[in-house]
């Protein structure tokens, strides 16, 4: 059963700063909807959970089950993101 299935879509939260945004999606991808964005800091302020999980899929799998459609969604990990060591031929 994939993530999409075993996780019930939530109806889009409040508005979140990014902070609260990561502290109740610890280590995982969100879409993120109705954004208000500061074009001085080129960021967000606040913005809507439209959809969270694991995988970078997870969140618009959630957002498809609920029905939500936006023109604008932010996708963005709420963890830190490791580089992977490159292999390179010599």
């Amino acid at each position: 059963m994939s993530e999409a299935h075993a996780i019930e879509p939530e109806p889009l939260t409040e508005m979140m700063t990014w902070k609260a945004i990561c502290e109740r999606y610890p280590d995982q991808w969100v879409a993120l909807v109705e954004m208000d964005w500061d074009d001085e800091t080129d960021e967000f302020t606040v913005a809507r959970v439209a959809g969270h999980g694991t995988t970078r899929r997870a969140p618009f799998d959630q957002m498809r089950a609920a029905g939500l459609r936006y023109e604008t969604v932010g996708h963005f990990y709420t963890g830190r993101i490791v580089p992977h060591a490159l292999d390179f031929m010599r």
